[in-house]
């Protein structure tokens, strides 16, 4: 009993015992104890998700990216052929437990962008005409990497430089911390440095965002005009002066006025007004024969002229496409005048109503250029102010030029012919592609023709050869068959590959075989004398299956099948003879 007790405390104290790390206990001279590592993985800086290298660690060259939830894509499990395949059948029971993953926001959001409208007041204080003006701004916030960027569009004659006003970097809060996307509210003020943008609108890709998000936008409020505006909408639509008209002059110069500055008057009435003509010029300067496009414009407003040159793709020259800097340009020859030379008048420069559609002009001297077209502003003036029609169209495109094709190399006979016309039309060789539809088509189909040497030796007038096509791959081969008292030693002739037909120069074809024409490969001339039965049924019907079948193999092949399944020819014809009428049931 007392043996008992001892080991019931024993067992009692063992169970009491608290485990005790020997790492904190101090080491005695002379004695350590080993260290163990809870992880033997190297750590990493860089981690992979969604295919996308990513920073794992933070404060390397970046802070940590921000990970946002995105939709996962629908899982498409590949598919057989059969209605209802293994692979099929196998994921059928599959289940997409989870809808979403993890990714960082620079790549679920990229090129993703909030857009607002707003505008701030800004005080005037050096005129007596307003006291405020009213500037609009977009704002940008860029999903990505929670940065913003403020625009300001530019306006007509404004006087205030406009464009970027706040450039993009991630804005601070008054609150603290930096600006989020529901910080921006439509209806609601935006508070950055020192400036209140009143939010009124964003667009509707926006508003989809954040209705996804269950918050949506609040409907878009007007935006407020300050005294400057409302002047300038008024003289849009307010004319300060009647039309002047042909009768207005008339009695203007009757009653002793009417004094026009008629450079001025023509320029308020044709600013911005341009005929604009479509030219080309053979260059003939050049050692190849060149077409160049050019456009030819005259401005209305003063009777000035530039020359552009269109530069089409890969011309070769460069991109100075201003042939004639706008000016006047004087008929004739081309002079430098100094300052003691008489002034032109103005019918001897070149005016656009001379201009016409399919005519040929020469400016600066001997640079002669054939107007092929004209733009729709430029006919519709013609017709309304000078009363004359422009012609259609003149099509002035050259054929295409023909690229000369290098000479193909001849096969070195190295590898196969589709192997080496890789490094001839490509720069870095591919692997040649299999056409896996012939191969399944003719798939066992060989052409067998009879044939001898076209102009043979004495030796060999005997020798007969067997020509072998295969259709799935265009290979040809040609066998020689035993004779008795031949004394050539017989067998293959020509192993199996693609071959060159030098009479035609090119690779053998089913119609090179055909009975009665000459081939010729490795300077060996054949002469064909005839074919199978079943190489003339495939050139009657090349997609025809020509299989022949012994109905007594199939026959013993069936009665095996059946006598496996059931023993008793009874129960094999009562399990197949489904309506019961004697016969067994196909299905």
């Amino acid at each position: 009993f007392g043996q008992r007790q001892e080991a019931l405390s024993f067992q009692d104290l063992s169970a009491m015992a608290v485990q005790v790390d020997l790492k904190s206990l101090p080491n005695l001279p002379g004695y350590t104890f080993p260290e163990f590592k809870e992880r033997h993985n190297r750590t990493q800086s860089w981690n992979i998700v969604n295919n996308v290298r990513i920073e794992q660690k933070e404060g390397l060259s970046h802070d940590k990216p921000k990970f946002v939830k995105a939709a996962k894509p629908v899982e498409t499990w590949r598919k057989g052929c059969l209605p209802d395949s293994t692979t099929r059948a196998v994921f059928s029971g599959h289940v997409q437990t989870v809808d979403y993953t993890e990714l960082p926001a620079w790549d679920a959001f990229d090129r993703h962008v909030l857009r607002f409208y707003g505008y701030f007041k800004e005080a005037v204080v050096e005129t007596n005409l307003e006291n405020h003006r009213v500037r609009k701004v977009t704002i940008l916030y860029y999903l990505e990497d929670d940065t913003c960027h403020v625009l300001e569009p530019k306006e007509d004659n404004s006087g205030i430089p406009q464009g970027q006003m706040i450039r993009r970097h991630r804005f601070p809060c008054p609150e603290g911390g930096y600006l989020k996307p529901e910080d921006l509210q439509v209806g609601q003020e935006l508070a950055i440095y020192g400036r209140s943008i009143k939010i009124t609108d964003c667009d509707p890709f926006t508003r989809e965002y954040f209705e996804r998000l269950g918050h949506p936008q609040a409907p878009p409020e007007p935006m407020e005009m300050d005294p400057f505006q409302e002047t300038r909408a008024a003289m849009r639509n307010t004319v300060a002066t009647q039309p002047r008209t042909y009768e207005k002059i008339y009695r203007e110069v009757m009653l002793g006025g009417g004094h026009i500055n008629a450079d001025m008057q023509q320029f308020l009435e044709k600013d911005k007004k341009v005929l604009r003509f479509y030219a080309v010029m053979d260059d003939v300067t050049t050692p190849q024969f060149e077409r160049r496009p050019f456009t030819i414009m005259f401005f209305l407003a003063d009777d000035q002229i530039e020359i552009r040159e269109q530069y089409p793709l890969n011309c070769g020259r460069d991109n100075f496409p201003i042939f004639f800097r706008k000016g006047k340009m004087p008929m004739g020859s081309y002079k430098v005048e100094g300052p003691q030379s008489q002034p032109r008048k103005k019918s001897e420069y070149v005016h656009g109503h001379d201009f016409r559609v399919g005519m040929n002009v020469t400016l600066l001297g001997n640079y002669s250029f054939f107007i092929y077209d004209a733009d729709d502003f430029t006919r519709r003036y013609f017709v309304e102010e000078l009363g004359e029609e422009l012609d259609p169209r003149h099509d002035v495109q050259l054929p295409e030029r023909a690229v000369p094709r290098a000479k193909t190399p001849p096969y070195t006979g190295y590898g196969s012919w589709d192997d080496s016309m890789g490094s001839v039309t490509h720069l870095i060789p591919k692997q040649p592609k299999k056409d896996f539809v012939k191969l399944f088509r003719h798939e066992g189909k060989v052409l067998r023709f009879k044939a001898k040497f076209a102009d043979p030796k004495p030796e060999d007038v005997d020798r007969i050869f067997v020509i072998s096509y295969y259709l799935q791959d265009d290979t040809v081969s040609i066998h020689e068959p035993p004779q008795r008292n031949l004394g050539i030693v017989t067998g293959r002739f020509l192993e199996k590959g693609i071959h060159l037909n030098q009479m035609t120069g090119k690779l053998f074809e089913p119609n090179d075989l055909l009975p009665g024409n000459n081939i010729k490969v490795y300077n060996n001339e054949f002469l064909v004398l005839d074919m199978d039965e079943y190489s003339k049924k495939v050139f009657t019907d090349p997609d025809a299956h020509l299989r022949t079948f012994e109905l007594e193999a199939v026959l013993q092949k069936l009665r095996e099948s059946m006598r496996q399944q059931y023993p008793l020819v009874r129960d094999i014809f009562r399990r197949f003879d489904g309506d019961h009428d004697g016969v067994l049931t196909v299905q």
